[in-house]
């Protein structure tokens, strides 16, 4: 691959997010290209977009803590990239506010608008800074930035700067802030669960084992699942059967932090679990996997789809008759979800019940959307990803069109 090298270019991205993961997800070894970018930051100590595709480079690797390390170098260079993914002959104007985070903690907008006329520039929040001083003319704003624990300060600084933003902001931060599963598990909706998720520290796990007391937790018991907070890398949640089986897990785990939730049983008669990622867009529901998998905690990528046949034709009429079907059973739950959360663009994970009711194991506008399995194993993957693409750069001019020449409030 060709790597733009050029001192005007220093605030693009000579390859960009979306460019690598696609190379990566196709085996491809990366090693030669990040040799590349190398010789570009060491003839040009300067070029900042160099260093956050050496980042991103690193973390697809793995190497999380040495991709962290070379972004904050990048970001004490400068904070506004230019994409060079999308934008070709640009017809609109996106400014993104992203956070400093893993290369999943953003929405992956350069995925979303990849080859469009939507030009996409970001924009690095960091907590206690103002915004850089050399944003470029946009017709639009999106916070893309994760709701998260570690987030809620950057979100409610970034409140406060696009109070009266010129142009329309999509996804506010009062709105993301929603989106935690403790602020959503509190909601009532008919036909909908989700899952009360509280943060435990050790001590009192074990005394609620001691006393045999549940209730300053939750009003229910085992099965429970649990996962370690304040690790370095992502931990896979476990369920939890007994008090001896926490008890025998707490002593495995070093760390002091838990989350803990009630365990729902989402098999289906066949035994198996259905796991669906839906999107939304202005407000409409759009279908972007189905897992089929024997495992409660497995992921699109565990289930190993391309294995079996019989579950990707189960995967391709989902897609067919989503609107029909999946999207009309759930049509009032979907609606005041909508509602609740109030974002224009957002996505959950979730699965159904034998009884019928939506269990959302998490709801986030930072879920990944891509078009990248093979053609020749998912034929019918392209046209339905190409859906929700142009679903979302069409809510993005609709959303400028609509608001040019007058007041520019923000938009959920």
């Amino acid at each position: 691959m060709c790597v733009e090298e050029s001192s005007k270019q220093r605030n693009a991205l000579p390859i960009g997010m979306a460019k690598l993961t696609r190379l990566a997800f196709a085996g491809i070894d990366l090693g030669r290209i990040a040799g590349r970018l190398l010789g570009m930051f060491e003839r040009d100590p300067y070029h900042a977009g160099a260093l956050m595709d050496l980042s991103t480079i690193d973390q697809l690797n793995g190497n999380l803590s040495i991709g962290l390390t070379r972004q904050a170098m990048a970001l004490s260079k400068q904070r506004v990239f230019r994409s060079t993914c999308c934008g070709v002959n640009a017809r609109l104007r996106v400014l993104a506010f992203v956070a400093a985070a893993d290369i999943g903690g953003n929405t992956p907008l350069e995925f979303l608008l990849e080859g469009s006329d939507i030009a996409l520039t970001m924009a690095y929040v960091l907590p206690g800074r103002p915004l850089p001083r050399d944003l470029p003319k946009h017709d639009l704003a999106f916070v893309a930035i994760a709701a998260t624990p570690s987030n809620r300060i950057v979100l409610a600084e970034l409140e406060e700067l696009l109070d009266d933003w010129p142009v329309p902001v999509i996804n506010p931060p009062h709105h993301i802030a929603r989106l935690e599963r403790c602020e959503l598990a509190a909601t009532s909706i008919a036909g909908l669960d989700i899952p009360r998720d509280v943060r435990v520290r050790r001590d009192d796990l074990l005394a609620t084992l001691d006393a045999e007391d549940w209730s300053p937790i939750f009003d229910r018991q085992f099965p429970i699942v649990v996962k370690p907070l304040g690790a370095y890398r992502p931990i896979r949640a476990e369920k939890i059967d007994s008090s001896e089986g926490l008890r025998l897990y707490l002593s495995s785990r070093p760390e002091q932090s838990f989350s803990v939730s009630p365990f729902i049983d989402c098999r289906s008669r066949d035994g198996l679990f259905r796991k669906f990622r839906i999107f939304f867009i202005d407000r409409r529901p759009y279908a972007c996997h189905m897992a089929l998998t024997d495992r409660w905690n497995a992921t699109y990528v565990d289930a190993r789809m391309e294995t079996d046949a019989q579950w990707r034709r189960e995967e391709e009429s989902f897609f067919e008759n989503f609107d029909s079907d999946f999207a009309q059973r759930h049509e009032a739950t979907f609606a005041a979800l909508v509602e609740r959360v109030g974002l224009t663009y957002f996505g959950i994970d979730c699965a159904e019940t034998l009884s019928g009711e939506l269990v959302v194991f998490e709801t986030d506008h930072t879920l990944l959307v891509h078009d990248m399995d093979p053609v020749d194993i998912f034929p019918y993957k392209p046209a339905q990803m190409r859906k929700i693409f142009d679903a979302f750069s069409t809510c993005l001019y609709r959303v400028a069109n609509e608001r040019r020449n007058s007041r520019w409030p923000s938009v959920g």
